[in-house]
């Protein structure tokens, strides 16, 4: 599995949606397209709006095959045969790498604000089923080859995420974390500093029942089963069965 780890001394902090909607320097439409396609000139930016207008919503077998023609010119890298649901959002397409037979369900959500040079990659044969979020707030995310990903499941990166080959994710998961500057429990919660500590890796093999909770700074080995409706908060072994809140390794797989 790919190392995703910044190069920064933890805990990380970010730049939040918050601050940038709120930036009195800029005018409402400067901060929707940073928000949406920063690195995009004018033309380009103006063009991707249209295809999203027209194209997400196209219902069947057309319109399957219009998003698949016509939506890759705007993606980092767009794989053989990946299919795109109906209504999903993308953001920073530029960053968004789709490997061969992706596909990627209706109602979909993939924001890459915050990979960088890292960017949002999906492996092959790899299925994001409808209603999921993959977003980054920080840090690239990594998802292998041949990865479920079942519905409703959100993966928030915080300081980067690494999902290994052949993982099973159930679904209404949530792959996320973050906090706030300790220091800073006398403000209100919008205008504290999000603070992250460290990025989250899923090994090759594992398989999350429905419902699990990950915070980030977990390493979860290859081969390792969550139980449904745990809370991970430390690090679970390769091979292990863990279950509760907060999760407890219960025995080892043979």
């Amino acid at each position: 599995m790919a190392d995703v780890r910044p190069n920064v001394e933890r805990p990380t902090t970010y730049t939040t949606v918050h601050e940038v909607l709120n930036s009195e320097c800029e005018s409402a439409f400067a901060r929707y397209r940073k928000l949406t396609f920063a690195d995009a000139t004018f033309m380009r930016f103006a063009l991707f709006e249209l295809a999203t207008i027209f194209l997400l919503p196209a219902n069947g077998g057309v319109g399957l095959w219009l998003r698949k023609k016509l939506l890759r010119h705007f993606f980092g890298a767009f794989g053989r045969s990946a299919i795109i649901g109906r209504n999903c959002v993308f953001r920073h397409p530029n960053r968004i790498f789709l490997g061969d037979s992706v596909t990627v369900d209706d109602n979909c959500l993939l924001d890459a604000r915050g990979c960088g040079s890292e960017g949002l990659h999906i492996g092959d044969h790899t299925i994001v089923s409808r209603g999921c979020t993959i977003k980054s707030k920080a840090g690239g995310i990594r998802i292998g080859r041949r990865v479920n990903i079942g519905g409703a499941t959100q993966i928030i990166s915080h300081s980067g995420i690494g999902i290994g080959d052949d993982v099973g994710i159930g679904g209404a998961c949530q792959i996320s974390g973050g906090t706030f500057a300790i220091q800073e429990f006398s403000k209100p919660p919008a205008q504290r500093t999000p603070v992250s500590n460290g990025p989250i890796e899923i090994g090759s093999g594992a398989w999350l029942a429905t419902g699990v909770l990950v915070l980030d700074g977990v390493r979860i080995g290859e081969g390792s089963v969550i139980s449904a409706g745990s809370v991970v908060t430390q690090a679970v072994g390769p091979r292990c069965v863990a279950q509760g809140i907060p999760a407890k390794k219960v025995f080892t797989l043979r």
